[in-house]
């Protein structure tokens, strides 16, 4: 080990050990006295013989260069400075050290709120499925249904005409019916035949400058038609890195397929200003829906003035029938119209021409 006056100099400037809490001493301590009456008494404390700590030794040996650097003026005002700086760098070092782990804190939140919201936009996209699989859904269970009842009425309705029983006419009438009825009644078709999915419009409009519309503005909106049973708008937040869509889509369920049906036709090619914001308003099923099959109104027959169970499913097809002939009235004088305005065309261009 190298001699106490070798090792003053250098550990004045390089060494990381703190001379004055080894003494047992203050920073402003400067009295010659006290400093040797310090080194004495931790001298003893720590000297090899009285002491068996194996570090004894080299506690020891760095306070004998500790008295010698701070006893001398020189030395010590050198040792002060490097202990300064030293002390300096350290708190740079933890102000560093927080620094970083407040920015960590704060990514790790940033991440957590991203995460969120990216679930609640997965959540809001599958509940938009859901509801759209539960209409396509109760459609087909509905027309399934409805065309069951029809067919075995059918069926029925012939086995009867073929027994030709005069006195039992009536009740096997009512019971070629009763299926159909039972199917009305028991919640099959409802007020109407029409499924939730065949009264729901998808409606779709351009995201930007377009915050005003809501679930409430197109309920008012296109109540104009009819009243409206239900709307739909998925949330609008876009997954966390994903682009966001361009358009935005709502579903529109009305209470009434003439409502629906007024609705499409009517804003295809409105001048209205208020559907001028949407992009398409078309039939949630794809299509419109199919009411050829639906045939004319309910038949009465000359040879039996009057059936109970007749009545019952003439009143449950009423409503439909009546939808479908109004839809059809309409749907014949915008096609009236269309051809007085191409025949009026046509024949501006030919006076056009004589002049």
């Amino acid at each position: 080990m190298p001699s106490t006056e070798a090792d003053a100099a250098s550990y004045a400037t390089t060494s990381s050990t703190d001379f004055y809490e080894i003494l047992g001493i203050p920073l402003t301590e400067t009295s010659p006295t006290l400093l040797r009456k310090a080194f004495r008494k931790q001298s003893l404390k720590w000297h090899p013989d009285k002491n068996p700590d194996p570090s004894a030794a080299e506690t020891f040996h760095l306070l004998s260069i500790a008295y010698d650097v701070l006893s001398d003026p020189g030395t010590r005002a050198a040792y002060d400075n490097a202990r300064n700086a030293r002390l300096a760098k350290k708190r740079r070092h933890e102000a560093f050290d927080l620094n970083r782990r407040r920015m960590q804190e704060d990514l790790e939140r940033r991440e957590g709120q991203a995460k969120r919201t990216r679930t609640d936009a997965d959540d809001a996209e599958d509940a938009f499925r859901r509801q759209m699989s539960k209409l396509q859904a109760e459609g087909a269970t509905l027309r399934h249904k409805r065309e069951e009842a029809l067919r075995t009425a059918a069926k029925e309705a012939e086995a009867a005409e073929s027994n030709g029983d005069g006195g039992g006419e009536e009740d096997a009438v009512a019971a070629a019916t009763a299926p159909a009825a039972a199917a009305v009644r028991g919640g099959a078709v409802g007020k109407s035949r029409f499924s939730e999915l065949d009264r729901t419009l998808r409606v779709r409009w351009k995201r930007r400058n377009n915050d005003a519309i809501t679930a409430a503005h197109l309920r008012t909106l296109f109540s104009r038609f009819g009243p409206v049973q239900d709307c739909v708008v998925p949330s609008d937040s876009p997954k966390p890195g994903s682009k966001e869509k361009k358009l935005k889509t709502a579903l529109l369920v009305f209470e009434s397929i003439v409502a629906a049906h007024a609705a499409v036709h009517a804003a295809q090619g409105s001048d209205n200003k208020d559907f001028n914001a949407f992009k398409d308003i078309v039939w949630a099923g794809g299509e419109e829906p199919d009411i050829s099959h639906d045939g004319p109104a309910p038949k009465t027959t000359t040879t039996t003035p009057s059936f109970g169970s007749f009545s019952s499913a003439k009143k449950t097809e009423d409503a439909d029938y009546e939808s479908i002939t109004l839809m059809r009235m309409r749907a014949a004088e915008k096609a009236r119209i269309e051809v007085e305005i191409r025949k009026q065309d046509e024949q501006d261009e030919e006076e056009e021409g004589v002049r």
